[in-house]
């Protein structure tokens, strides 16, 4: 070996690697198109694969692999097909030397990224991406530029096509149009050519999940109501459903920049019930606490509150005794309970205002009575309005014959007629479902609710999760304060039903308290500071204002309206959950 050989092995440097060269004539195919629109009529896609086995068989290529053929967005490069091809071409270790596409906005639209991914192709692996419509010669620098230059330039395309989509969509949303896909329980419909947003099948079913809420059910239950009549529901979509003004007709999208309009789409439900369920949402004493799922072992929880801090109780459980405990939330007030025995006390609570065994005779009858009495102006008020429902259906029929038949009326007539009609018809119909209640097996819900009224206590101790926050929000709507200090609880404000039951049972120690004046005739459309739950909860409000109530105990009354929440519970709670009285009761 020579002196400048030795030099050269020891000394010598290599300049940086060469751009990868291929001399295959192998290459894959790319197509596709940005929508289902164009993917549907299939003529986009066709034109790009015939340019592109044209160019092919020109310039002497064989294409071995085609990949894309459907609708995939340009604007972002994780792409199924795209991200495909790519791994294909990299494994195949220099076989492939073209990628072969009909225009290069093709390949990408994201710029700098689509560049990094055409030079890493091209210097690792000597893979070059040709544009059939737009060759360029990127073996030299100055082809690699323009090439960059049209990736590029699919990126301000792209850009510029956004603006003018989103002024457009913003000018629709401004106009009340809903320009994107609808919300759970709606569907696009197309009539001569017109865009509507109409509620489907499954939104008229969702429909009733705001009279649920109204009715004070808990979303739990009202899930499980949709889903058994063939609703695909889960919670957090149950409450962005309940929260989306959507569906009381407004539009509000962050184009707007929060401003809310009137829009054009089919209600689902009124503004009023909208906001009615909102408020039931916003003054939930659950409202905006973090949610843990629901515990049958600690169904006290949020519902006593601490008397120093005024603080809803949180649960939990110690693992290694498998305890459960009830804690303020507040920290460092250290007012921690055994859950069982907070659940002691309150069951000796609630035995104070079970109905005693020799008095059921008497109140069934009282009930029965001042049912009847309490809806003898709904059943007259009912059969008017009904007996009103037959003439305007009768003038209706009389209308259609003179204009479609007998061509006795011209158009605009009929039509002011018929919105006329149509109106006072839907007034009725308003008026009809605010005319009471209708009980057909009166009896045997007094026989059960009376059956309830009496075992309060052991209903509470072996019912499920539903039964025993229903019967804790039905006595006691405010929720009770704990006083770690007496070990007692305690309420500043007492049902006043819960009051008169403890009348009728003997039990005057409430009235010892200073509550003697609750037991003042009062009616039953009271404020909610009598006795009215703070949340609607499904109630039947009584239009009473008609009726002498010298003539009605007071007590009757209010045991009544107490006798039909509990109707309520039970066969709204009890039925969805399939839960299941003793038979020892």
């Amino acid at each position: 070996m020579t002196e400048e050989q030795i030099i050269a092995n020891r000394f010598g440097r290599f300049g940086k690697r060469e751009v990868k060269q291929s001399t295959s004539n192998l290459a894959v195919m790319y197509t596709r198109v940005s929508g289902k629109g164009q993917f549907d009529k299939n003529e986009s896609l066709e034109t790009q694969r015939k340019s592109i086995e044209e160019y092919a068989k020109r310039n002497n290529l064989t294409i071995v692999s085609a990949f894309g053929d459907t609708y995939e967005s340009a604007k972002t490069d994780a792409r199924k097909e795209f991200q495909r091809m790519l791994s294909f071409v990299n494994t195949s270790k220099g076989k492939i030397s073209t990628i072969l596409v009909y225009k290069m906005t093709r390949f990408s639209r994201t710029g700098g990224k689509a560049i990094s991914i055409a030079d890493e192709l091209r210097e690792k692996h000597g893979v070059h991406i040709k544009a059939v419509t737009e060759p360029i010669d990127t073996s030299n620098p100055n082809g690699v530029l323009f090439h960059d230059m049209q990736l590029l330039f699919g990126r301000w395309d792209n850009e510029q096509r956004k603006q003018v989509a989103m002024a457009g969509m913003k000018a629709k949303f401004e106009k009340g149009i809903w320009v994107v896909k609808p919300p759970q329980g709606y569907d696009i419909v197309r009539t001569n050519g017109e865009r509507k947003i109409v509620v489907n099948a499954d939104g008229k079913k969702i429909k009733k999940a705001w009279e649920w809420k109204l009715m004070g059910m808990k979303n739990e239950e009202i899930i499980l109501k949709l889903q058994a009549i063939g609703v695909k529901m889960y919670k957090q979509q149950l409450h962005k459903i309940f929260i989306n003004p959507f569906y009381c007709g407004l539009v509000s999208h962050g184009m707007l920049n929060g401003k809310v309009v009137e829009g054009v789409h089919e209600k689902m439900i009124s503004k009023e019930t909208f906001m009615k369920v909102n408020e039931v949402i916003s003054s939930s004493t659950k409202f905006g606490v973090p949610h843990k799922a629901e515990d049958v072992n600690i169904p006290l929880k949020v519902f006593i509150k601490c008397s120093d801090c005024n603080q809803p109780f949180t649960g939990y459980i110690v693992k290694k005794k498998n305890l459960y405990y009830y804690k303020c939330r507040t920290n460092g007030c250290k007012c921690n309970k055994s859950a069982k025995e907070m659940h002691r006390l309150f069951s000796e609570e609630l035995e104070k205002y079970e109905v005693k065994h020799d008095l059921t005779e008497a109140i069934k009858i009282e009930l029965e009575s001042t049912y009847h009495e309490l809806n003898k102006d709904s059943v007259e008020k009912e059969a008017i309005l009904k007996a009103r429902i037959v003439e305007l259906t009768k003038d209706i029929e009389t209308l259609e014959e003179k204009h479609f038949i007998k061509d006795e009326m011209p158009k605009e007539t009929y039509d002011r007629f018929r919105v006329k009609y149509t109106k006072e018809f839907d007034k009725i119909r308003k008026e009809m479902a605010t005319c009471g209640i209708s009980i057909s097996n009166l009896k045997e819900m007094i026989n059960e609710a009376v059956f309830l009224c009496r075992n309060l206590r052991q209903l509470w101790q072996e019912g499920g999760i539903a039964m025993k926050e229903g019967l804790q929000n039905l006595l006691f709507p405010n929720g009770l304060v704990y006083d770690k200090k007496t070990g007692a609880f305690r309420t500043s404000e007492i049902n006043f039903i819960i009051a008169q039951i403890a009348r009728h049972t003997g039990d005057f120690a409430i009235i010892k308290k200073g509550l003697s004046s609750l037991f003042e005739p009062k009616s039953l459309c009271a404020e909610k500071e009598g006795f009215e739950p703070p949340v609607p909860r499904g109630t039947t409000v009584f239009k009473t204002a008609a009726i002498d109530h010298s003539a009605i105990s007071p007590g009757a009354k209010l045991l009544l309206f107490f006798i039909l929440q509990v109707i309520f519970l039970k066969y709204f709670f009890l039925v969805t959950l399939c839960f299941h009285i003793p038979d020892n009761l």
